[in-house]
Parts: C-alpha cells; sequence; structure tokens
C-alpha cells in the first residue's frame, strides 16, 4: 500500500530589482528561515508517526503558478491544497497565484478559505454530480475514515424542472465499499430550492467545513472561479475549501479503502 505523502510547498519570490545572481548567499538565508520555520510546523503535527510524511520543498521563483505545476508534475502529486486567505475574493474572478494555478497544473487542485474552525466534525459536501463534486465527496469520505467522530451531510438541491441528483458510479462504487461504521455517519438529503447557492449557504450554518466542487450548479465555473463563487465565498458560514478535479483516474480513497479493508482489490 503507498503511503499518503505531504509536501508544503514554499516558493520564495523575490523583488524584480533583487540581484539574486549577485548576492546569493541572501537568497540561501530566506530559503534557512523558511525552512526553519516549516520544520517548526511539522515537528508539532500529531500523531508523531506522520511528521516522516511530510516533507518542505522550498525555492527561490519568480513564476509561483508555473513552478508549482512543475513540481507538481515531477513529484507526481494526486492534489495541490492552496490556502486563500482573503476575507472574500472581490467582485473580479479569483485571479493571481491561484487562479492560475487553477487553470494550468494537470493535477486535481482544493482551494481552501479558512473561517477560523478549529473543530472538524459537522462536513457538508453540495452534491451535482459532476467530476469535481465527486472530488469533493472523496476528499469528504477521506476525512470521515481518518477521524470517527466526523459526520457527513451530502445536500442534493434540485429545481421544480429537475430529477434528483443521483451520485455517480464511481462514488457509489467506493462507498458500498466503506465499513458500516464509517457508512452511519453519512446523511444524503435532497432539498429543493430556487437558488440552490443559497440552499447551500444556509446549510453550511451547521457545518464545520463545506466541500463544494466548481460545477455551474452552485454558481461556479470551471477552472476560474466566477462572481457565484464569489457569493459564495463570502456567504458560507463555515470553512470552505473549493475543488477542481483534472482526472477521473486519480482515486482519493483508494489507500484509505485498502487500508480499512485489505481484501478489497483496487
Amino acid at each position: 500500500m503507498r503511503t499518503a505523502i505531504v509536501n508544503p510547498l514554499s516558493l520564495i519570490e523575490l523583488p524584480e530589482d533583487y540581484a539574486y545572481d549577485g548576492t546569493p548567499a541572501e537568497a540561501e538565508k530566506m530559503i534557512q528561515s523558511q525552512r526553519l520555520e516549516l520544520e517548526g510546523l511539522i515537528q508539532g503535527l500529531e500523531p508523531p508517526s506522520i511528521r516522516a510524511d511530510v516533507h518542505p520543498i522550498i525555492r527561490i521563483s519568480n513564476n509561483v503558478a508555473r513552478e508549482t505545476a512543475q513540481i507538481a508534475a515531477i513529484e507526481q502529486a494526486d492534489l495541490i491544497l492552496v490556502g486563500w486567505h482573503r476575507p472574500a475574493f472581490s467582485t473580479n474572478r479569483l485571479g493571481g497565484r491561484v487562479g492560475q494555478i487553477l487553470t494550468t497544473v494537470n493535477t486535481d487542485v482544493a482551494v481552501f478559505i479558512d473561517r477560523g474552525e478549529e473543530r472538524l466534525e459537522n462536513l457538508l459536501v453540495p452534491y451535482s454530480a459532476n467530476i469535481h463534486d465527486d472530488l469533493a465527496l472523496m476528499l469528504a469520505l477521506r476525512l470521515l475514515v481518518n477521524k470517527d467522530t466526523c459526520n457527513l451531510q451530502i445536500l442534493r438541491v434540485i429545481t421544480a424542472k429537475e430529477n434528483k441528483k443521483e451520485l455517480s458510479y464511481e462514488v457509489q462504487t467506493m462507498m458500498e465499499q466503506l465499513p458500516s461504521t464509517v457508512c452511519d455517519r453519512i446523511n444524503i438529503n435532497t432539498t429543493e430550492a430556487i437558488e440552490p447557492i443559497q440552499a447551500v449557504v444556509e446549510a453550511s450554518a451547521a457545518a464545520d467545513l463545506t466541500i463544494a466542487g466548481t460545477s455551474r450548479a452552485w454558481g461556479i465555473e470551471r477552472q476560474t472561479l466566477g462572481r457565484y463563487t464569489d457569493e459564495l465565498a463570502i456567504q458560507c458560514r463555515s470553512s470552505l475549501l473549493i475543488t477542481r478535479r483534472y482526472s477521473q483516474v486519480t482515486a482519493h480513497l483508494s489507500s484509505v479503502l485498502a487500508e480499512i479493508q485489505p481484501e478489497v482489490i483496487l
């Protein structure tokens, strides 16, 4: 079974007038300072056994998005997790480094918006049956398996003209392999609403983390995250993880399922 590896990536951008070739010692000081900070954070991770699987990567770069894409390819990353630090996205489409990463990397991406909630007990996944929602659901199930106090609500919002949205075959197959101790903590709810995104916002009030795929059903456009995603980022009452799936081949639950059900061949 493949052990999960985490690579905290820190890319240091130098000012345009900084002569890297002329003063490499200063750049090296920046790298060492960042390395010490990351290693301090890693030493605080619990349980201690996971620390050996966390390997920071620190580099000088003048193009964060391009360097991230290249490193992800070299390291064969299955998922890139990007933090978003502003309280809201503004009225323009999500741009800058995060937007560039979303549109250039050839792997799955998740953008995290932290609301300062330290608990991780109640998860919400709005589901509209597309590959980005499948990624959201797989990440939620992984959290559910790894923490036995977590509960998951899968929310399917339909309009009056729509039919009930079923789980994809891929997700349904994976869920059937989960033990009852995990399935008992999953609730699937269907609700009818004129404005689906408002139904998601209301449901997020009872969640610690909402995980939403980049789906037009929620007003979220593929790759670039537009006006309605801004609305979700602003109004969501829990921390928010927005997922964009690149490959349908990557199975984020395979290693977990192999561990809890060794007899299952994936």
